[in-house]
């Protein structure tokens, strides 16, 4: 093997009368790079958004949630105690949801209704870490959102309230671009339409029930969907405004390592039997994750095409050496090497060419990696709902990268070292 590197290494060295043979390898290291280069990046790129993603899905929505196979349920404190229970469980709390309408006197839209409660949905949720706005304002500490979050049922006078408006009212949080819609702001007075919350009317049909709520706080999570559409009040607030008594739809809980999220949610399960049901984030996001899984795997394959390409130039060089050392190779095996020998040979110099490139590419690639972390490529945000590139490097997916370069470089060799061991040494050496 060590005699085999050699030939090869000094192959691969630059002389004058193969500067023709140099040119094509330094191209064909050169499309090995880029091609890893392109890889690693994109790829950085596209798990950046799929992490981000996750994260924000994962911010406004719960890792686990349990519910009734009977529908909505009373006693949910002990339930709740028992979920907490459970090893790899940092925090549960009950919810309310409905889908409802919400008006102001500037428009009107539907929206997700979700009571909460205030205590605990903070430590399953980034309800709290979402609220951008109070009732003085903006937002800087933590202890001013957890304020709003437990003075929701009685939020404090609001900064657009009107000196008229006196009325105690319940508060709401709205998601930003929600309060953009209906041109209210902390202190406005909206009102929640539940449309046939009414009961029925003298002409049998359904009449909706209205009540009014003052917007305690805004929040901005990141997400258009959440921002436009959800709504938080608190549990008996939603209670008392959707007729339901004293129970509750689900409870919904945190854990503390979300890839390990299947065996927990099969300990819940456990603990609390029959008629609950667990549900965790992958089952809830299976097909929107396995799309972008998906997405991932194929710009994998198709950015693969530029190591591909390069492949090819690694064949043509490996053919035009063959062909200008025929010489050197029939005196090879005239001095006792083998057909495998000469195979290895070849076969190092372009697994060599690969190695280089994919080296190259792999530090070039990690070095644009940390290049766009650094200097933030801005995104607009009127189209992405991030502001800036993310870029998050998996070791993994390195290794695969470089792993499937250096396994087409392998690939490609194969037919020149045939071709290089099948020479035979008296055509070689006919006319020396």
């Amino acid at each position: 093997m060590r005699f085999a590197l050699l030939v090869a290494l000094s192959h691969l060295r630059s002389r004058q009368s193969e500067s023709g043979v140099s040119v094509i390898t330094l191209i064909a290291i050169a499309g090995v790079t880029v091609g890893v280069t392109a890889m690693i990046m994109v790829l950085a790129v596209m798990e950046g958004f799929e992490l981000d993603l996750r994260d924000k899905i994962l911010g406004s929505n719960a890792h686990l949630v349990v519910l009734n196979y009977t529908g909505n349920f009373s006693d949910y404190t002990s339930a709740v105690e028992a979920i907490e229970g459970v090893e790899g469980i940092t925090a549960a709390a009950p919810f309310v949801y409905s889908e409802a309408m919400i008006r102001s006197s500037h428009g009107s839209t539907g929206v997700v209704l979700k009571g909460i409660d205030p205590l605990r949905s903070g430590g399953v949720t980034d309800v709290v870490d979402n609220i951008k706005l109070g009732a003085d304002g903006p937002l800087t500490t933590v202890e001013e959102r957890e304020a709003v979050l437990a003075t929701l049922s009685d939020p404090p006078r609001g900064m657009f309230q009107d000196a008229d408006d006196l009325d105690t009212l319940p508060g709401i949080l709205l998601g930003n671009e929600l309060s953009d819609q209906l041109w209210v702001g902390v202190g406005d007075r909206v009102h929640i339409i539940n449309p046939v919350g009414g009961g029925v009317g003298p002409l049998g049909m359904p009449t909706p029930d209205v009540k009014p709520f003052r917007v305690a706080g805004v929040f901005e999570s990141g997400m258009y969907e959440y921002d436009t559409k959800w709504t938080y009040i608190t549990i008996p607030d939603a209670q008392t405004f959707l007729k339901l008594g004293e129970v509750v739809n689900g409870i919904e809980a945190r854990v503390d390592d979300i890839d390990g999220v299947d065996p927990i949610a099969l300990e819940v399960e456990e603990a609390l039997e029959y008629p609950f049901n667990v549900r965790h984030w992958k089952n809830l996001n299976r097909n929107l994750f396995a799309a972008l899984k998906l997405e991932k795997i194929v710009m994998g394959i198709i950015l693969s095409l530029i190591t591909v390409v390069a492949g090819m130039n690694i064949v043509g060089t490996l053919i035009l050496m063959v062909l200008t050392r025929t010489r050197e190779i029939s005196i090879f095996r005239a001095m006792g090497c083998s057909a495998g020998q000469i195979r290895t040979i070849f076969m190092a110099e372009g697994l060599l060419v690969g190695l280089v490139g994919t080296l190259l590419g792999t530090v070039l690639g990690l070095l644009g990696c940390a290049g766009l972390r650094r200097y933030e490529f801005p995104l607009d945000t009127d189209v992405y709902y991030l502001d800036t590139l993310p870029v998050v490097v998996e070791p993994l997916t390195v290794l695969v990268v470089m792993g499937t370069a250096v396994a087409i470089s392998f690939f490609c060799t194969l037919y020149p070292t045939t071709v290089a061991a099948r020479v035979n040494p008296v055509e070689g050496l006919r006319y020396e």
